[in-house]
């Protein structure tokens, strides 16, 4: 008779303290100066929409503006910790550093060493790490996802309860953004295309066979799944109208897909995931053509889920730089396959050389993008593909000092807002007494910030006793313009110094004189 036993407390130590270094580094990353960034547009939107739900309790599901999930947690944020910028982004953040857990599940299929490098990827990646930084739905859509995933595998390996937890992650990513109407597509035609690999006959069987045995809990996980959409979609039921999100949600993208509201190239991601992304391709692919005809189910659905992300969106007419994280993640569990085989003991000098410089590059780009560059402004020479219409520095800071004023005054300042500043000074100003509208003849407010055209009326309007000065709302740079040569494109990847001009459209402030 043999007797397990369980291991000892330096084994247990050796094989999670590289797991609780990569937790802490995941942490600082995520959470250092994470208030500081400008709010962007829709994170104004977003930071504001989950304050009116924290402290009026207002909120109801909206396509335009995705799923409750994350005003849910950003609002409960607020009611633990304040509403502030950091505790804003905090939901985010936090589950940028969650998957670490995916990582460390990933244990069981790909190895120990695998997951770690896994998990080190995903850590360091360009754009889970800016958009783990940013209040946005993508990297708590793409954890849900993830996880689903993992229960669904696990599911299918005779984990009962794993089914419910199924459910239970597919219904919290549905109800945080639409991607995951996308990936459930994608999803599909994955199995499909394995069903055909495989052969029409031999597959139906299996279907069959597999439905058979899971009938039960595959209608126990949908039941979940239900429960858990339903009541987030409708806000506890409150708003029983929206119990059929799906019809609002696939109508209005459908919509926008068709007009092509936020329009861009066809190749509009793929620049970005060679700048950044070069890594988690490179070497999942590297993975794949190694392992050739040896590779598992698992794997082959993987890498061919990942290609269809990519092609699908570029297919798809909405064109902005956080969808890509969308496009890469199923190809973190290769990639950090092919890294542990690298940096292990049977890697050959010139892959590890090779893997070592992916590594610097990818760090010097990370820190680059969330750290050095995080702004962008006109002001500024260089500037990261990774910014959309991104709010300058130079109208948050006028915005966070006219707070700041207002939170030392004895009583409340009166200012005006009006034009294209609006957003994101709804979150900004969010506690001043704010006409939110040009201001009437003879008014004297503190600060006034309207667009240039309407600065002759105001100027009427407030009189005397101002100082002006025009300042950049909002910056681009959009890397399809122009007619770059190949040495331009060098220059850029290696300095980020653009070969068009950073655009801008400005605004007008007022700042009252401080002796009135």
């Amino acid at each position: 008779m043999t007797i397990a036993h369980a291991p000892s407390g330096r084994a247990w130590w050796r094989e999670r303290w590289p797991w609780f270094a990569l937790v802490a580094l995941s942490a600082v990353l995520h959470l250092w100066q994470l208030g500081d960034r400008s709010y962007h547009h829709d994170e104004a939107i977003h930071a504001q929409l989950s304050y009116e739900l924290a402290f009026e309790q207002r909120y109801r599901y909206n396509p335009t503006f995705h799923g409750p999930v994350l005003y849910m947690a950003t609002a409960a944020t607020f009611l633990a910790a304040g509403d502030s910028d950091f505790t804003a982004r905090l939901p985010a953040a936090a589950a940028g550093i969650a998957l670490l857990w995916v990582a460390w599940r990933l244990r069981e299929r790909f190895g120990g060493r695998a997951a770690w490098w896994a998990g080190l990827l995903v850590t360091i990646s360009p754009l889970t790490l800016f958009y783990g930084r940013f209040l946005r739905m993508d990297i708590p859509e793409m954890l849900f996802a993830s996880l689903a995933f993992l229960a669904l595998w696990r599911a299918a390996r005779g984990r009962r309860a794993a089914w419910v937890w199924f459910g239970v992650w597919a219904g919290l990513a549905f109800a945080t953004k639409e991607n995951a109407y996308v990936t459930a597509a994608l999803f599909g035609l994955t199995l499909l295309l394995a069903a055909v690999g495989r052969g029409a006959g031999r597959s139906l069987r299996d279907g069959l066979a597999f439905a058979t045995r899971h009938g039960v809990d595959m209608a126990g996980a949908f039941g979940v799944f239900v429960l858990v959409t339903v009541s987030l979609h409708t806000v506890g039921f409150s708003h029983p109208g929206d119990w059929f999100f799906p019809g609002k949600a696939i109508s209005y993208w459908w919509q926008q897909h068709t007009i092509e509201r936020v329009a861009g190239p066809w190749w509009f991601h793929l620049p970005r995931l060679a700048q950044y992304e070069f890594l988690i391709f490179g070497a999942a692919t590297a993975w794949m053509i190694r392992r050739g005809r040896r590779a598992g189910e698992l794997e082959r659905a993987l890498f061919v889920f990942g290609l269809l992300s990519v092609g699908m969106y570029i297919y798809l007419g909405e064109k902005v730089p956080w969808l890509g994280v969308h496009q890469l993640w199923a190809f973190l569990p290769l990639a950090g396959a092919q890294l542990a085989r690298t940096m292990g003991p049977h890697g050959r000098w010139w892959s590890r050389s090779l893997a070592a410089a992916g590594l610097a590059a990818t760090v010097a780009a990370t820190i680059s993008a969330s750290f050095i560059l995080e702004e962008i402004t006109p002001a500024q020479d260089r500037v990261e593909s990774l910014h959309f219409v991104q709010t300058c520095p130079e109208l948050a800071g006028f915005a966070r000092e006219v707070a700041a004023e207002d939170a030392a005054a004895d009583g409340p300042l009166h200012v005006s807002a009006s034009g294209q500043a609006v957003w994101p000074l709804r979150w900004y100003w969010r506690r001043l007494d704010v006409r939110w509208a040009l201001p009437r003849p003879g008014d004297r407010p503190a600060a006034v910030v309207s667009d240039p055209e309407s600065a002759t009326a105001v100027r009427t309007f407030i009189g005397p006793g101002y100082d002006e000065l025009e300042v950049p709302l909002r910056a681009w740079w959009l890397m399809y313009q122009g007619d770059p040569s190949a040495g331009e494109i060098a220059r850029y990847a290696l300095t980020r110094v653009p070969w068009t001009p950073v655009g801008s459209a400005d605004v007008m402030v007022f700042r009252r004189h401080a002796a009135e």
